[in-house]
């Protein structure tokens, strides 16, 4: 459809933009006042590695942090979380000092490096805003949540028309040879599902998981990438938030909320204790709680960080079936269902 852009268009456009140049002027302004602004323009840079967010989301929040805080070279390493806490743990090891932000979907990598002492003390501006549910994850305020994720089912509607409706239904025949999942080695959200596979259905799930022929690859992204690609045409252990981002944008492919609950599972930042730049990392994760990040996240889908910024679409925690894995004994459970899953799905 042919649109007009008519004078008054081209005013309200104007003004719009305007309004906009003007907000970024006066968040420049106001950190130009900022010591610990002052302090991290001095280090000249930042260094991330991730593994909560895919890399469109985490990109944006990366150039958005830059746009707010100019002089400040950001660094992105987005892997799966196993891999970027490996290559954390290797450098700690050698006495390496790279990563000023470490961001992972596995709580357990901070618990140990708390353990370790090698964690810096940072609790985030704004972290009161937070909903209440999450604020406060480690009471010496040395990890801080940095994502909510949810895991679902996913699949290709146009070969799909009567997709699971729940986790038991993957196991139906008609799946067999048509699923695609990552791997709890290498993904923090997978590994929190299969740990409430299995407090839901016990290892028997697995077993009968394993005689469906699965693709297994590392992140959650991948059931994405194969559903796109017509490899596979059901996802699970998916991601919820970036199937419905991929959905929007006009990708042939749909997510269910299985009736036996979304699994939800915590993103987690932290500081390493010997950052190089120790500054620009505490200005990131206060960055993190704000409502621009906020804003970011609910244009891609994710569940936001305030609870003064919606979600996409109205949903809410509130409005959603979910699980969470217990925190107590999770390090076990994790461990332990990590093993299951090699003994079983090799």
């Amino acid at each position: 459809m042919t649109q007009h852009f008519t004078r008054r268009r081209f005013v309200q456009s104007g003004a719009a933009l305007g309004a906009s140049i003007g907000l970024s002027g006066l968040q420049q302004a106001a950190a130009q006042d900022d010591p610990l602004y002052q302090a991290a323009k001095k280090e000249g840079r930042l260094s991330m590695y991730w593994g909560s967010y895919e890399q469109k989301t985490a990109e944006e929040i990366r150039d958005a942090f830059k746009a707010r805080y100019p002089g400040i070279e950001v660094g992105l390493l987005r892997q799966a979380s196993q891999t970027v806490y490996n290559k954390l743990r290797l450098e700690l090891q050698n006495g390496v000092a790279e990563c000023d932000s470490l961001g992972t979907t596995n709580i357990l990598h901070f618990v140990e490096l708390k353990k370790a002492n090698a964690l810096l003390t940072h609790v985030p501006a704004d972290s009161q805003i937070l909903p209440s549910s999450l604020q406060k994850l480690d009471s010496d305020g040395t990890y801080h949540v940095g994502a909510v994720s949810l895991t679902s089912i996913n699949f290709q509607p146009a070969k799909v028309k009567k997709p699971p409706v729940g986790w038991k239904a993957l196991l139906e025949d008609e799946w067999q040879g048509k699923i695609t999942i990552g791997s709890p080695t290498s993904s923090g959200d997978v590994a929190s599902w299969v740990v409430a596979m299995r407090a839901k259905y016990g290892d028997d799930f697995l077993r009968r998981l394993a005689r469906q022929k699965p693709k297994i690859g590392q992140s959650n992204v991948d059931t994405v990438t194969d559903i796109l690609s017509g490899e596979r045409l059901v996802g699970a252990a998916a991601p919820f938030s970036y199937t419905l981002a991929q959905k929007a944008a006009g990708n042939p492919i749909d997510v269910v909320a299985p009736e036996d609950d979304l699994i939800l599972n915590l993103g987690v930042m932290g500081i390493p204790r010997n950052a190089p730049h120790p500054n620009a990392a505490k200005l990131f994760h206060n960055f993190m709680y704000s409502r621009e990040v906020s804003q970011i996240l609910s244009k891609n889908f994710w569940p936001t960080l305030r609870s003064d910024v919606a979600w996409a679409e109205g949903r809410t925690l509130d409005k959603l079936k979910w699980y969470r894995n217990p925190l107590d004994n999770l390090a076990a459970e994790v461990a332990e269902g990590i093993a299951k899953w090699k003994e079983i799905m090799a």
